[in-house]
């Protein structure tokens, strides 16, 4: 009875892996050394685990893979450490140079000669430079009532004889609002003992020095 129950197992075994369709390697049984009862029941345990493969394979079940865990980054992310390079500084285009203002300063000691400007009378010449005004006119061959044209050039008395009366006509240091017709020159003589190249000077005029009707002047 042992014996025909063993030859229908092989059988039903033969024929699972028949339809297996040698996709699936058998097992290799182990030896036969036990009993034949526990022949019988190994047999039958592996009679099931051959007809389950064989169900896989013949595609009655649906095999589920085993999830696994995605696999971790060693990185840091796509945030990127890296520092951006800064662009060379651009160095500005040179600055041209500034034009020195011409530095003015009062006509230095007491010169042989001085040419009128415009504005300018040999009285005027007088009290700036601090010089006797009949001295002055008797030099130049000139009278009281002359008048001098611009650009002459008048002779400056070296005898060290002062200006007789009073040379300042306007008080200063002041301010000044300058009226039509003004210059520099004119508007030394107004003050009498003022050197225009002094005006130039403090309110940093450059040549030809023009004034403009209303514009404040400071006065040394």
């Amino acid at each position: 009875m042992t014996t025909t129950r063993t030859i229908i197992f092989l059988v039903l075994v033969t024929t699972a892996m028949t339809l297996a369709g040698c996709r699936l390697s058998a097992s290799t049984p182990p030896p036969v050394t036990e009993t034949p009862d526990s022949a019988m029941n190994t047999l039958e345990a592996e009679l099931g685990t051959i007809a389950t493969q064989t169900a896989v394979a013949g595609g009655g079940a649906e095999t589920v893979p085993s999830e696994q865990p995605p696999a971790q980054s060693t990185e840091t992310g796509s945030t990127d450490t890296t520092q951006p390079t800064a662009p060379a500084p651009t160095s500005p285009p040179p600055q041209p140079s500034p034009t020195p203002a011409p530095v003015f300063t009062a006509t230095p000691g007491l010169p042989e000669t001085y040419q009128l400007q415009k504005g300018e009378f040999p009285f005027c010449i007088a009290r700036r430079f601090n010089v006797d005004q009949s001295e002055l006119l008797s030099l130049n061959g000139l009278g009281s009532e002359s008048i001098v044209p611009v650009g002459y050039s008048l002779k400056i008395p070296q005898t060290g004889n002062k200006f007789f009366g009073q040379r300042a006509l306007l008080n200063h240091p002041t301010n000044y609002t300058v009226v039509a017709g003004d210059s520099i020159y004119s508007i030394a003589c107004k003050f009498g003992d003022v050197d225009p190249n002094a005006i130039a000077q403090a309110n940093s005029l450059n040549a030809p020095y023009n004034v403009s009707a209303g514009q404040v002047l400071y006065i040394p």
